[in-house]
This record gives C-alpha cells, sequence and structure tokens, in this order.
C-alpha cells in the first residue's frame, strides 16, 4: 500500500509548478504549466485538504484539477477542500470562483460571481 503524496502548487510569474514531498525534500513533477486565470501568485500545500461534508456548502476558487487521480481542489478562506470529479453535476474549471453544496454523495457547482462575490438575487 502506498502512502498519499504530499503535494502542493506553486504559482509564480504566470506559471504553475506541482511538487511532491520525497524524503523532506519538494520534487518537481510533470512539467511546468501556465498558470490558470484568476489563481494568485503562491505556495498552496494542498496536502492538507480536508475532504467535503455532507449538507455543507463549500464557497472558493477552484485552484487545480488533478484528471489521473479524479480529485479537485478548492481553496475556501484559509483550508483547501479535496472533491471527487464524479460527485459534482457540472464542469470545474480552475480559477473560477464557486460554490459547490453536498447532498449525500452527490453535489452542486454553481459560479459564484466574482465581481459581487454573492449571488444576484432576482426581486
Amino acid at each position: 500500500m502506498t502512502t498519499p503524496q504530499k503535494l502542493r502548487m506553486i504559482v509564480m510569474n504566470g506559471q504553475k509548478i506541482l511538487q511532491t514531498q520525497n524524503n523532506n525534500e519538494w520534487e518537481t513533477m510533470g512539467t511546468i504549466k501556465k498558470v490558470d486565470e484568476g489563481i494568485k501568485p503562491g505556495v498552496y500545500n494542498i496536502h492538507l485538504a480536508k475532504t467535503p461534508v455532507d449538507k455543507k456548502e463549500y464557497e472558493g476558487q477552484i485552484i487545480h484539477i488533478d484528471k489521473e487521480n479524479a480529485v479537485f481542489y478548492q481553496q475556501v478562506k484559509n483550508d483547501f477542500i479535496v472533491h471527487q470529479l464524479n460527485a459534482v453535476n457540472g464542469k470545474p474549471v480552475a480559477g473560477r470562483d464557486v460554490a459547490i453544496q453536498y447532498d449525500g454523495e452527490k453535489a452542486t457547482l454553481t459560479l459564484i460571481d466574482a465581481l459581487k462575490n454573492k449571488r444576484t438575487l432576482k426581486i
């Protein structure tokens, strides 16, 4: 049985790098890619991501989509949440602010208007 990889994403100069920790040293995995629009520079310790809880809504930016492991990461305030791609209706897009509401094993993804940062109410 393999232990889960310690994973972090570094964003700087319009590029993103994924790294794993190996023998207490961070190693770059894969290639350096162009960062998705809207993601701010910084170090994202996505290995600290928590799993979502039923009947809860998570509002924040999608920062990384890992198609290989069928998960995506969302930053919610100072935390990271790891969502299963197959649990969410809709297509997550990195860099977008979304609200993800859980109902059992399934979740609903709703885009948030980033400028207002609140959903628009029709009166």
